[in-house]
């Protein structure tokens, strides 16, 4: 009964890592609407501004582009390697559910001083269902 618990979980998990990603990915497709002057010239200077990085001239917007590509990309890649791992032994799931939950600390205690309510919520689901896969499989385990 608690693998099928764990296992249920552990797709959970796997899931909202996919739609976190998803729904990061209206981020890319929107553009940064300034609203007042000032933003308009901050946002100017992020897209035409560019510094050299090791002999690659980039802007800050490139940075911040490739960055949000690259955590969209992260969350979906390992959302799908979750699923591709949710039918395999319990043992295994259990420790994927534990470095899952382990990562997941992290990025929510990096998302809780740097971004906003969205992908926090996203990480604090993710982080707390993989957390109880790793407990519920552990004690169905001893």
């Amino acid at each position: 009964m608690a693998d099928t618990w764990g296992r249920r979980l552990f797709t959970a998990g796997a899931i909202v890592l996919i739609l976190l990603a998803m729904a990061h990915s209206i981020s890319l497709f929107e553009p940064i609407q300034a609203s007042n002057d000032t933003e308009r010239q901050l946002l100017s200077l992020m897209r035409t501004y560019k510094f050299d990085l090791v002999g690659s001239p980039r802007s800050m917007d490139n940075l911040l582009r490739g960055f949000s590509i690259c955590f969209m990309v992260a969350a979906v890649g390992l959302g799908v390697l979750d699923l591709v791992l949710s039918r395999e032994r319990s043992a295994l799931e259990g420790g994927v559910a534990l470095v899952n939950a382990l990562w997941l600390a992290v990025m929510t205690d990096v998302s809780l001083c740097y971004f906003f309510i969205i992908p926090t919520t996203f990480m604090i689901v993710a982080l707390l269902l993989f957390a109880l896969t790793w407990l519920v499989l552990r004690c169905s385990a001893s």
